[in-house]
């Protein structure tokens, strides 16, 4: 009997690690489990814009049509031509799906607001002007449109997908940014924030 005592102890030491293991292993999964819910949870267009609260970036694009609605338009487009004016800038391709679910809502928009001193500019990113015109025409868009041809005004405001939308204030400051197709529910509840 004396000579079970060692090897009941040891068999008490390894059914303690065990356990000590399995609960180690457990609370690991759970952790894991948790961290993997909430990043299903979180929505991948609602990541905020550093830009937020802060002046837009002036940006130099090429013109694809809407110049008639500026007087004096210079040879590129640019930030300073609407300032002082709110302004509904959206990014956009003509490759785009989504630019093409949100499409007829900027239109729409654009024709029920446009006497009221609103400016809608749609930067086409890469793209070319042939296709971005056909899309243009195909969607009957009217109002101000650019082709980003370097990447840099996409770059500089951040875009990392289209479409993407920033709705700045007469002041030239950025007030919401949206990722992703917008309708026309949404277009009205951040013009207010613009107006």
């Amino acid at each position: 009997m004396t000579d079970a005592a060692p090897v009941v102890d040891l068999l008490r030491s390894s059914r303690r690690k065990h356990l000590i293991a399995t609960a180690c292993l457990l609370l690991f999964a759970a952790t894991v489990v948790g961290i993997l819910v909430r990043g299903m949870t979180v929505d991948p267009n609602k990541v905020p814009s550093a830009l937020l609260g802060k002046p837009a970036l002036n940006f130099s694009v090429d013109w694809l049509q809407g110049k008639d609605l500026i007087g004096g338009a210079p040879t590129t487009m640019t930030l300073d031509a609407f300032r002082g004016k709110p302004l509904i800038l959206n990014f956009w391709a003509s490759w785009c799906g989504s630019c093409r679910e949100e499409a007829a809502f900027f239109e729409a928009f654009w024709q029920k607001h446009k006497q009221t001193g609103l400016m809608m500019v749609g930067i086409a990113i890469q793209d070319t002007p042939e296709e971005a015109m056909k899309f243009a025409r195909h969607f009957g868009k009217t109002y101000i449109l650019g082709l980003d041809s370097s990447g840099k005004a996409s770059i500089d405001y951040g875009v990392y997908g289209v479409p993407e939308t920033f709705f700045i204030d007469r002041s030239g400051v950025i007030r919401h940014k949206e990722a992703g197709p917008v309708d026309e529910n949404m277009l009205s509840k951040y013009l207010a924030l613009i107006e």
